[in-house]
């Protein structure tokens, strides 16, 4: 049998480790922050945007009472 302790909750890292972990993640993903977001993102980005401000739209010219067509 173990001597550890069994628990619901998670580990914790020390801090010695999480900051190693934080200086790795930011060594690899760095740069990636001051890249340039791809225009057909953008795009669908400003897509997704006009359908929802269209939803919402629609919903807020439904009755108050929040019955709609349900």
């Amino acid at each position: 049998m173990s001597d550890k302790k069994e628990t619901s909750e998670r580990p914790v890292l020390e801090p010695p480790i999480q900051a190693h972990l934080g200086d790795q993640l930011k060594k690899l993903y760095g740069s990636i922050l001051s890249e340039p977001i791809p225009e057909k993102l953008t795009m669908l980005l400003d897509q997704l945007e006009k359908a929802e401000r269209k939803e919402r739209e629609g919903q807020s010219e439904r009755s108050p009472d929040g019955g709609g067509d349900q």
